[in-house]
């Protein structure tokens, strides 16, 4: 082993001699110091001795130093000392800074201002205080905080399709003649039409825009995000309450509860849930599918809290009536949506999967423009979201529209 080999040995356990903690390595490490100093002395030429000396000195500084420590390091092995940060309180801090600049305080003229900085040894809590500072102030959540989206809309409860023209042109069946009849042996045999009716639905626009500052756009984080959620949530509000309140009138799309689109319910029920029963049965009587009913959230809870006559208190909706599963209520078997795009006391029993489309001319989009009216000249963007849809529904009684009547 080279003379520079032994060195560079002797310096690694120089330091591992400064970093050990327990005494059993630093024993070890300063018997191989020496092994290695008596090695270094017999292999080393005479021109190394005045180095030799100067690690002997340095081996000596670093010797002394370890023997000084060695309480501490002990009692940090026996787990006698900790690493904790010293805690104060906001009060104690903001105490300590009050009292430490009373002089300036006590100076301060009229229109100056005096300003500290607490001095946190290690932990500043709040405590009852602030009791939530631990996150709202120290860990600020990214991005923007937007408004509760719709739980529901109506879209999803639709089947859905595209269309590549303006119009969606549509022929439906409409109730005529008798049909077929039974005939005896040689008498002429019943005729009867078919009677169609053509008809077709507008594609409509569905659209908005609001004009933001680039440097809102820019600077503020999870603009461009936010925007991208907030919009077309808003957009699908909008278009939730075309679905189901529209007129008919251009631009405005023909919607379920408009006249023409549903048939009220016949039945003679003033109880919730048997109200809805009956609705599904008149569905079915007209040979419709009833596979959905609509309601506020309002009134979706209501029915699960229906309580038994006489002051009982017992909730007794029938089990054989409505049930739960996987957390959705299902009446006589047919799953019951809420929303909020459905008005208060009013339900709607359906044959959603048969009885209207939602059909895409142009899909929801986002889209930011910088070259828009004075945009160029006040720094600003315009930001448009809009979509183009048309909602063909196909006969009145694919869809029973009743009220509650639990209001007034």
């Amino acid at each position: 082993m080279t003379p520079e080999e032994i060195k560079g040995q002797l310096d690694t356990l120089k330091a591992n001699l400064q970093s050990d903690i327990s005494k059993q390595a630093k024993a070890e490490t300063e018997a191989q110091i020496k092994a290695l100093e008596d090695r270094l002395k017999a292999a080393a030429p005479k021109d190394l001795a005045p180095e030799l000396a100067e690690a002997r000195a340095e081996i000596k500084v670093l010797k002394d130093a370890a023997d000084k420590n060695q309480p501490v390091i002990d009692k940090f092995v026996n787990g006698e000392l900790t690493t904790k940060k010293e805690s104060k309180h906001f009060n104690t801090l903001l105490s300590e800074g009050i009292n430490e600049n009373a002089d300036k305080i006590r100076a301060m003229k009229k229109g100056q201002s005096v300003s500290f900085e607490l001095k946190v040894v290690g932990d500043m809590t709040f405590g009852a205080s602030f009791s939530t500072a631990d996150v709202s102030v120290t860990n600020l959540k990214p991005g923007i905080i937007e408004l509760p989206k719709r739980k529901l809309h109506v879209r999803e409860l639709l089947s859905g399709g595209s269309m590549s023209l303006s119009n969606f042109a549509y022929v439906k069946e409409t109730p005529g003649e008798s049909g077929p009849l039974p005939v005896a042996e040689g008498t002429a045999k019943n005729q009867f039409d078919l009677d169609l009716l053509e008809t077709s639905v507008p594609a409509e626009y569905i659209a908005g825009w609001l004009r933001i500052s680039r440097k809102m756009l820019d600077d503020v984080p999870g603009m461009t995000t936010f925007l991208q959620s907030r919009l077309p949530e808003l957009l699908l509000r909008a278009e939730d309450t075309q679905l189901l309140t529209g007129d008919g009138t251009s631009p405005n799309l023909s919607g379920i509860t408009d006249a023409g689109n549903f048939t009220a319910p016949t039945g003679s029920a003033t109880i919730d849930v048997e109200q809805l029963v009956q609705a599904i049965s008149q569905l079915e009587g007209y040979d419709r599918e009833a596979n959905g009913i609509l309601l506020n959230p309002a009134d979706y809870y209501a029915i699960l809290l229906n309580k038994a006559a006489g002051g009982a208190g017992t909730y007794d909706l029938p089990t054989a009536l409505a049930t739960i599963n996987n957390g959705n209520l299902y009446i006589a078997g047919v799953p019951v949506f809420r929303s909020t795009a459905m008005a208060a006391d009013k339900f709607i029993v359906g044959d959603w999967v048969m009885g209207a489309n939602l059909l895409t001319r142009e899909a929801p989009r986002v889209e930011f423009f910088y070259e828009d009216g004075i945009n160029v000249r006040e720094n600003k963007v315009t930001v448009r979201v809009e979509e183009r849809i048309a909602f063909p529904i196909y006969g009145d009684n694919y869809f029973i529209y009743g009220d509650f009547g639990n209001l007034t």
